[in-house]
């Protein structure tokens, strides 16, 4: 058990590569694996570069978990020099800079989709406003032809009812002519009959004289 956790404890040197390898800045390295034993008793590798023209020392994290430290040796002793060039980049990422480059990095990339997103906002709110402008504008010129329907209607209504107005008006007229007229000719009759009685009556008396002078 104490075996164990001093194994725990200790970090084990596993290979060292012969290649020298180089950053994009020029900058020279070695590399070196390291492997140490977990709580559960795997075996954890990872690389080390040591710089040979002065600078700070860089490190991976865990590149490998293997069951035992040989199996490490093992798994380090197939590893390519394109290999290291690719764990030297990880490592060179875990630097703090470079930490601080990606995280402003993300941070310029969020502002620029946070623009085109507000642009995008924007358009759709500059369209929205055309839209409630336009459906405004349309909503006028019908409430506009509405009205001018109705007024046509009103004055066609009016139309109407001065027609039948001035139908009835002459109906009225044309009743109270032909009302007039037959209280003329009735009036006339009657003028004419009380006119042709009184010839009746001398009419009638005239034989009864000429009988009397008879009997005389």
């Amino acid at each position: 058990m104490m075996l164990a956790t001093h194994r725990a404890h200790t970090v084990y040197f596993v290979q060292q590569y012969s290649g020298i390898l180089v950053d994009p800045y020029g900058r020279r390295y070695v590399a070196r694996v390291y492997g140490a034993c977990r709580p559960d008793d795997l075996w954890d590798g990872w690389f080390v570069f040591f710089p040979l023209d002065g600078g700070r020392t860089l490190a991976t994290d865990r590149e490998t978990t293997q069951s035992t430290l040989a199996a490490v040796r093992y798994w380090a002793s197939g590893i390519t020099t394109v290999y290291l060039d690719g764990a030297l980049e990880r490592a060179r990422a875990l630097l703090p800079e470079a930490r601080l480059a990606r995280r402003r990095a993300q941070a310029e990339e969020e502002e620029v989709l946070a623009r085109a997103e507000a642009e995008v906002y924007e358009e759709a709110a500059t369209a929205a406003r055309f839209q409630a402008l336009d459906a405004d504008r349309r909503r006028r010129e019908a409430e506009e032809a509405l009205l001018v329907e109705r007024e046509a209607a009103a004055r066609a209504a009016a139309r109407l009812h001065d027609r039948a107005a001035a139908s009835a008006r002459h109906a009225a007229s044309e009743a109270k002519r032909r009302h007039r007229e037959f209280m003329r000719r009735q009036q006339a009759s009657k003028r004419q009959a009380s006119k042709q009685q009184p010839r009746a009556e001398a009419h009638d008396s005239a034989p009864t004289s000429r009988r009397r002078k008879q009997k005389a």
